[in-house]
């Protein structure tokens, strides 16, 4: 299969991570944070029909594209998503190459090593980034619970490849566009690749479109320059400046941050996950007594530097959030080639939730097939 071919599938299995995502949520767990990773079904598969480079720019897409559309690209979400996305791809990658055309390894063993990669990876920015040391406490139970999530990724796409007749069928068109000597089918190109609008062109001139692309576009900028000064405030602030001026600084930069997003968004911004995101922190830091000693709870002590430094680290994810919310929005547009991809990435999402999908059990596989046989014949 010649190139354009295989790229030509990129978008249409980007699309397909997101959609899956967005499914996962409808499926019962028996732990609320609990993932299946379905969204590596994709890249699962696509390590058998595109090469080395389209699988790493189709994570690329998935990484961009689920910060995009969940409003995260600034902020420690994104961090813990690229991590762990990129982590866990490169890991299946490598392992494909060495292990699976030789037969000495299956999707399950695949998918077991992209879920401990993601884990490490997360747990890795965990570390430097939130609980530090005590990133211990919850480390076992997230590997824990990759090792399970990943045996059942790797389970359910045995039986997914075993039956679905979209998945056979794009073998089959693999293996009729190699016999025929690389010329590229119609059907191999994946749906709405000509007719995708491309992300990054521009809406008529003096239509509200174009407004709104042009405030989108400064206020993606203004993020950029914001971000890194944010990041490292600490480098231009006094090493006088006590802890507790510290930590009003983070504040009145994620309370500006806050005040942009609600002001963009008109008030509906979600503050919950942040305040719940900022005791979380903050009691993990706790756990590490350090300085005065303000309140002690039987053996558990609330020392001043400890509480500090969690309510600093909170600060600034919490900032991040907001700055990401102000910095995102639909009518963004971006340039170059990544901005095609991004746009036929999303036109073909917008067509895979147009219909609802209705799941019961036993049927997930054969209701997801007929969606995704519907929609490459469209």
């Amino acid at each position: 299969m010649t190139r354009t071919a295989q790229s030509s599938r990129v978008p249409f299995f980007a699309a397909l991570c997101l959609f899956l995502s967005a499914v996962e949520y409808a499926i019962p767990k028996p732990l609320p944070f609990m993932r299946l990773g379905l969204a590596n079904l994709p890249i699962l598969i696509s390590l058998a029909m595109m090469s080395k480079r389209d699988v790493a720019f189709l994570i690329v897409l998935k990484v961009l594209g689920q910060a995009l559309i969940s409003g995260t690209l600034f902020s420690y979400v994104f961090v813990f998503s690229a991590a762990g996305s990129f982590a866990s791809g490169f890991a299946m990658l490598l392992l494909y190459a060495l292990f699976h055309k030789k037969k000495l390894m299956s999707n399950i063993g695949l998918s077991l090593a992209g879920a401990l990669a993601n884990n490490a990876a997360q747990v890795a920015v965990a570390r430097l980034m939130i609980f530090g040391a005590e990133t211990r406490f919850i480390a076992p139970l997230l590997f824990f619970t990759g090792l399970v999530t990943g045996l059942v990724l790797g389970v359910f796409v045995n039986i997914f490849c075993a039956k679905s007749s979209w998945y056979k069928r794009l073998l089959a068109e693999q293996l009729d566009s190699n016999t025929a000597g690389g010329e590229v089918s119609p059907s191999l190109q994946s749906p709405r690749a000509e007719s995708a609008p491309v992300f990054s062109a521009a809406p008529s001139s003096g239509s509200p479109l174009d407004a709104d692309a042009k405030t989108s576009r400064v206020q993606f900028i203004a993020a950029m320059i914001l971000f890194p000064i944010f990041l490292l405030h600490g480098l231009v602030v006094p090493k006088s400046v006590s802890g507790i001026a510290r930590v009003c600084i983070v504040w009145i930069f994620a309370a500006a941050f806050f005040t942009m997003a609600a002001i963009k968004k008109r008030g509906r911004i979600k503050v919950l996950p942040s305040v719940f995101m900022t005791i979380g922190i903050t009691f993990f830091a706790l756990l590490a007594p350090s300085g005065k000693v303000l309140l002690s709870l039987g053996k558990f002590r609330i020392t001043l530097d400890s509480l500090l430094v969690g309510l600093h680290k909170s600060g600034i994810l919490t900032g991040m959030v907001f700055l990401s919310q102000f910095a995102i929005s639909p009518h963004l547009h971006l340039p170059g080639k990544a901005g095609v991809f991004l746009g036929q990435m999303f036109t073909t999402f917008d067509a895979l939730t147009a219909k609802r999908l209705h799941f019961s059990r036993g049927r997930v596989i054969a209701a997801l097939d007929s969606r995704l046989n519907e929609l490459w014949e469209e």
